[in-house]
């Protein structure tokens, strides 16, 4: 495929065979993504019925590719060295030559366009190396095609670096794995790796499955999996990723996903696929391509008409073919999704890319999103004679058999494993126990008045009584996040007009988090079903992003215009309520998708005005004589390279950018 036309022919040819259901076809990337039924080796006979060859891919295809793009360099270079030494020396059987070979691929492509009953960029280039061959102009015709053959080469060259890029996570999964069987460590390749399988691994090395900790310490780079820019301590019972770093110390780990199943393969899977999505102003643009083609025809021809100049006229058809319009979009969204996924966040489409840019207001859900999701001890106040400490360990013996998070919170704070009560009662709105003699009572005020002890004033914290007099209370708090307030500036540095919170906890709590945080907007005691119908309403003043955990936020996700889900690494990796997913549990990384995505669309735009207005520079050149066949075949493809090159920088796009994004 040499342009947009033709992967739009493609997937025309694809869309019309029985059994297809959808059918998507990416220029760059070179990829069909089809659902249905009809049997593989149909679809390949489709897709050469239409012209082009096909097969399936395969893990290998980037070292495929460089080796073919490496005998299409040598033999591009052979046709060019046959035409400079023809030209040199004069001898024209040789630039007939030259100019056979190199025209020859892009005529016959073009023949194949044409018994399609379609007119592409080959039809274009090729008419204009017949026409300038017929009068003569064979060193002309075989620098058009040499410098056309030359120009495929480099954009392909250019595209294939923006693939590498996501592959490069895949490069991160080590060759071998050390794994014990039985009393025995034996090294085996990665492939072979089963789940189940104990797996040792050392300092410096890359973990080869994802798994859980079951022995060791171990400080783990998670950047290239979740973007995390400092490393974490994994220990028992932690979970950790395939391709992740064990910097220091060491870990054994049970594998409980491989291969393809790992959060590498998941990533992997997603952003393929979403490059596969097509932004809305790439939809216009494709439509607007064909219409592109008759025309220029057309304009050449009227060239032709009155000036009776065929160099003129070919050098029009030459610099005609809008490529570079084409190509602006998808570039730049190929870059942003694949630069996005380096850093742990998975935009699951072009068309997010874009709505992202655009959005107005972001709504955050409270609990697991905005706070960690788990109640933490924040004050310990003792009114008798125990400390605040010792206050604390006899609630956390009290609270020991309990497996309410009220409960792990205590025994968390006190920081020992306490002692085992006597007896133990537990109640919804509290526990008795009994230890050493003593009795000891944990829980709301109504609670402890219900157990005749005496509670004067308002109180919201859970109190602790010793011997049935009130000795003290404990202040509980899901905690919010300490990147919280920054990443709520960082979004009001971008511009988003307006931030809201959605929770289902008490209008009190919620207010105070979001006095803390600056957001502008609280609804509290939500149920999931109706946050649903919140963000439908918050749609009518703008696009609307939904930020949450993932569980009980999926309608709300699934109603935003843009739906992102935090913390999804493992196995939900592709939850199916997000168009976003932010691998790991930081903020920052929603700034950085407001950022990027804005960068992306501004990319877009410049590609396209560039493209534009160098499009109609080069045809008045051409058509006004002040542009030879020669330059027109160098203007043409320096224009798609420049806009491919353009929207490479995505790929070194970095956060601090953010506000200059915009």
């Amino acid at each position: 495929m040499t342009c947009a036309n033709c992967a739009r022919a493609v997937q025309t040819a694809l869309t019309g065979t029985a059994g297809v259901q959808t059918a998507h076809v990416n220029f760059l990337s070179k990829t069909a993504q089809i659902t249905g039924s009809t049997p593989e080796a149909d679809l390949l006979r489709v897709i050469q019925t239409a012209g082009y060859q096909a097969r399936p891919l395969s893990k290998q295809r980037d070292q495929d590719e460089t080796s073919a793009a490496r005998r299409h360099l040598l033999q591009t270079a052979g046709i060019g060295a046959l035409l400079f030494g023809g030209w040199i020396f004069h001898f024209q059987p040789v630039i007939i030559l030259a100019t056979a070979l190199g025209g020859w691929p892009i005529v016959y492509r073009a023949f194949k366009a044409l018994r399609a009953k379609r007119l592409d960029a080959d039809v274009l280039v090729a008419t204009a190396i017949i026409a300038a061959s017929s009068v003569g102009e064979f060193i002309a015709a075989g620098e058009v095609a040499f410098i056309m053959q030359l120009g495929e080469q480099l954009e392909n060259f250019t595209t294939r670096r923006a693939r590498q890029s996501l592959g490069s996570l895949l490069a991160l999964l080590p060759a071998t794995a050390r794994v014990r069987r039985g009393e025995t460590e034996i090294e085996i390749p990665t492939a072979e790796l089963q789940t189940g399988d104990t797996i040792i691994v050392r300092a410096g090395e890359r973990i080869p499955a994802d798994g859980i900790v079951r022995a060791g310490t171990a400080s783990v780079n998670q950047a290239p999996v979740t973007g995390e820019s400092m490393p974490v301590t994994k220990t028992t019972g932690a979970e950790v990723f395939v391709g992740t770093l064990a910097e220091s110390g060491a870990l054994i780990v049970e594998a409980t996903r491989v291969g393809d199943d790992t959060t590498l393969a998941g990533i992997a899977r997603i952003v393929t696929e979403a490059q596969q999505g097509e932004a809305p102003i790439q939809r216009t643009l494709d439509r607007l391509a064909g219409w592109l083609v008759p025309v220029m025809l057309a304009l050449a021809a009227l060239v032709f008409a009155l000036t009776h100049d065929w160099h003129r006229a070919i050098t029009v058809l030459i610099v005609a073919c809008p490529c570079a319009l084409i190509l602006a979009t998808p570039t730049a969204v190929m870059a942003g999704i694949a630069r996005a996924a380096r850093a742990g966040v998975l935009i699951k489409g072009g068309q997010f890319l874009e709505a992202t840019a655009r959005l107005h207001t972001i709504v955050f859900d409270k609990t697991g999103t905005l706070t960690h999701g788990q109640p933490e001890v924040t004050a310990v106040r003792s009114n008798c004679h125990h400390t605040d400490a010792e206050l604390v360990g006899l609630a956390a013996v009290a609270e020991k058999m309990s497996s309410h998070p009220v409960a792990r919170a205590i025994v968390r704070k006190s920081g020992q494993t306490p002692a085992d009560p006597t007896s133990f009662t537990s109640h919804p709105r509290g526990v008795v126990a009994e230890h050493a003699g003593q009795k000891l009572v944990v829980g709301r005020s109504e609670f402890l008045a219900e157990h005749a002890i005496d509670v004067t004033g308002d109180h919201h914290d859970i109190l602790f009584a010793h011997d049935g007099k009130l000795c003290g209370s404990i202040a509980i708090a899901d905690t919010v996040r300490a990147d919280a307030g920054a990443a709520i500036r960082q979004l009001r540095q971008l511009g988003i007009e307006k931030i809201v919170m959605l929770t289902g906890d008490h209008r009190r709590v919620a207010l105070d988090i979001a006095d803390a945080l600056g957001i502008d907007e609280v609804h509290a005691e939500v149920l999931p079903e109706q946050k649903a119908a919140h963000i439908t309403e918050l749609k009518k003043a703008g696009p609307v992003a939904m930020v949450g955990d993932g569980v009980n936020d999926a309608p709300a996700l699934a109603v935003a215009d843009v739906g992102m889900a935090m913390g999804v690494t493992g196995t939900d990796v592709a939850h199916e309520a997000a168009d976003i997913a932010l691998l790991a549990d930081d903020l920052s990384k929603i700034a950085f998708s407001v950022g990027l995505s804005r960068h992306a669309l501004k990319i877009i735009r410049q590609g396209l005005w560039f493209a534009l207005a160098y499009n109609v520079t080069m045809v008045t050149l051409a058509g006004t004589g002040h542009l030879h066949m020669i330059g027109g075949a160098i203007a043409h493809q320096f224009s798609s390279i420049i806009v491919i090159l353009n929207a490479m920088r995505l790929l070194r796009y970095r956060q601090n950018n953010s506000a200059a994004a915009t």
